[in-house]
């Protein structure tokens, strides 16, 4: 039996918003879909089959147990694991047939070991650092650990990447430098007659505002799931029609609750912990069963907003663990049962995940990721 409090996974809208993304691409331009994270808080494996169905090439994964965990559901196509591993996290990553992001010669000699010893060859993805200071090797370093990589038994060069730390700026400046050390790195290996496979480097970011990022591969995320990844890019019903009118994003989540109960309170009346919401006429305030165990933080006490009978309500008082309260004071008919709607649509009125991250002074992947594990997905077709 599901809780009250549901998170609502649209799969046909991830769908589309997976082929909206690859009619941006050039000819031949391959697609990652990045699924880290349990798909951005959505669910890896319902999540990962759609996508791929889709028409996503290739996974991103952020971790080596989120790689297996796709693994020991079937998933059979390559996945990449972003952040990298240790060196005794190796055999793990050759058994289930795994990428890795790579920067180092210690990292590279032992995959060669391990490899050798399971009778295996691994995938490599080496990572230049372009000016985000994350992971990464420095470019002045890059021909050379290429060529001791390149100069290992069972180790597989992939690709080249680099992560753009600023895509979603306005000032556009820094991008186009991290974009053009990237492929000055590129063409050095190139001259020097390195086998380099696929080089890629373009987030959503980075898909949406700089065409010239594409190379042979891009690596969505956040944009997948119909969010953008800062305000500045505009609205998600606007952010894709502005390349191609034909394909919008389309938000993949909602996230709904029911009223747990109504209480009518007095003028001056002080709603939840410390006093932070005091009424300012007679109330009727309605508690919802979501707190910020659920995922809804704190921080958005006396900040967001709700939808009630398709209106939008303030949610008031101290966000507590399990439950929040909102004002229906206005609203006509509402009773115990209905429908809240905190990330979605209800009747004419819309909630976004940009919108409830702009409320917390924060970036809507940190709202979706954070919808806790004890709020049931439902999946619809």
């Amino acid at each position: 039996m599901h809780r009250a409090t549901v998170a609502e996974v649209h799969v046909s809208n991830l769908r589309h918003n997976v082929q909206a993304l690859r009619s941006l691409l050039q000819p031949g331009v391959r697609l990652m879909a990045v699924v880290k994270a349990d798909a951005y808080g959505h669910g890896a494996g319902p999540c990962t089959r759609a996508v791929l169905e889709a028409g996503a090439d290739t996974l991103g994964v952020g971790i080596l147990t989120e790689g297996i965990e796709l693994r020991e559901q079937g998933i059979k196509a390559p996945i990449h694991v972003l952040v990298g591993i240790f060196p005794d996290e190796a055999n793990e990553l050759i058994q289930h047939n795994l990428t890795t992001t790579l920067y180092s010669r210690p990292l590279a000699e032992t995959l060669s070991q391990r490899a050798g010893r399971l009778g295996k060859d691994v995938g490599v993805h080496i990572k230049v650092d372009t000016g985000m200071g994350r992971l990464g090797v420095s470019p002045d370093q890059l021909p050379g650990l290429v060529e001791y990589i390149a100069g290992l038994n069972n180790v597989r060069i992939e690709s080249l990447f680099t992560h753009l730390s600023s895509a979603d700026d306005s000032d556009p400046e820094f991008t186009q430098n991290q974009i053009a050390q990237f492929q000055s790195a590129l063409e050095q290996l190139q001259a020097a007659k390195f086998n380099i496979p696929l080089a890629h480097c373009a987030n959503s970011a980075a898909l949406l505002q700089f065409p010239e990022s594409q190379f042979d591969l891009v690596r969505p995320g956040i944009a997948l799931y119909g969010a953008l990844p800062a305000p500045g890019l505009g609205s998600v019903a606007d952010a894709l029609t502005t390349v191609n009118k034909s394909f919008p994003l389309l938000p993949v989540m909602q996230w709904k609750t029911r009223i747990l109960t109504i209480n009518s309170l007095p003028k001056g009346s002080p709603v939840s912990y410390g006093q932070k919401f005091v009424t300012s006429r007679d109330s009727k305030i309605a508690t919802l069963p979501v707190g910020y165990a659920d995922g809804l933080e704190r921080l958005l006490t006396n900040r967001m907003q709700v939808l009630v009978r398709g209106h939008k309500v303030p949610q008031v008082g101290t966000i507590c663990m399990d439950m929040c309260m909102v004002d229906v004071t206005n609203i006509t008919g509402v009773q115990e049962g209905d429908e809240v709607v905190l990330i979605g649509q209800q009747g004419n009125e819309t909630i976004t995940a940009d919108e409830m991250a702009a409320q917390a002074d924060t970036i809507p992947y940190e709202i979706l990721c954070g919808v806790g594990k004890r709020v049931p997905r439902i999946y619809l077709p």
